[in-house]
């Protein structure tokens, strides 16, 4: 039987996640305004046209356009603006997030996750479910070239095979994915299983381009790359260590 407990933290966690694309969509159309600024003083140094009319309507129509044009530009974020923003704002959630999970010990998701966010989800037998995360495990490793008793190790680590689970600090699904992370991988669905975990192996294969191990990779997944680089390697975390030493021997493990 579901909680209320539960129920207003799957509340809570739909409202972080639309926050999160409310804060980048945002941070978008601030970088809309800068270039529409930027336009319209460069438009004001173009020598006039004697063809064209100085009149109220040819003022609104380039004022109509150069909004439209900035709009345009700014869905590729050309000077980096939203990106920049978007992330100094989404860091400090990180370093929030971090916090509560380094303080609070791993959560049991058999007993607390009783609710499942998906309505349709119920509706998928075990078996299909099984051949779902099996099909996209394979597709995910050949995309983003990770082993495939890695994504194993780390969706056991994570999640439990679970696909509704829930953490204290907020991370989703079987891979365990932030929503802004989830974002940032591309993830549409972070609920859906095969969306989860492509965008989870995404992630994790970033993370071994970037430090080139394996081990590493994994302390970062656990406790944040900015942790991995601040102390030179695995971070000093118990929890973290731990974590590598139990994705590893789950992917040694028969699936």
């Amino acid at each position: 039987m579901m909680q209320i407990g539960s129920l207003d933290a799957l509340k809570s966690k739909t409202i972080d996640i639309g926050n999160i694309y409310k804060l980048k969509e945002a941070c978008r159309q601030f970088e809309s305004l800068f270039i529409s600024k930027l336009l319209s003083a460069m438009e004001k140094t173009v020598p006039e046209d004697p063809i064209v009319k100085n009149d109220a309507a040819n003022s609104i129509y380039k004022s109509m356009y150069i909004n439209a044009l900035s709009q345009k530009m700014s869905q590729n974020s050309p000077f980096g603006i939203a990106k920049t923003l978007f992330d100094i704002l989404k860091d400090y959630v990180n370093y929030k997030t971090h916090i509560e999970k380094t303080e609070n010990k791993p959560i049991n998701l058999k007993t607390q996750i009783e609710f499942k966010p998906l309505n349709k989800d119920k509706f998928i037998k075990i078996d299909e479910k099984a051949e779902i995360i099996q099909k996209a495990i394979n597709d995910a490793s050949k995309r983003f070239h990770v082993p495939k008793k890695l994504l194993y190790g780390i969706i056991k680590a994570e999640s439990g095979f679970n696909p509704s689970a829930v953490s204290k600090a907020g991370a989703i699904g079987l891979m365990q994915l932030m929503p802004q992370t989830a974002i940032e991988m591309g993830v549409k669905n972070i609920w859906d299983i095969r969306e989860n975990i492509l965008g989870g192996a995404r992630y994790i294969s970033k993370l071994i381009k970037e430090f080139k191990d394996y081990k590493k990779a994994l302390a970062a997944y656990n406790a944040g790359p900015g942790n991995v680089k601040k102390y030179g390697g695995i971070p000093p975390f118990k929890e973290t260590q731990n974590y590598i030493k139990k994705v590893l021997a789950y992917a040694d493990e028969k699936y």
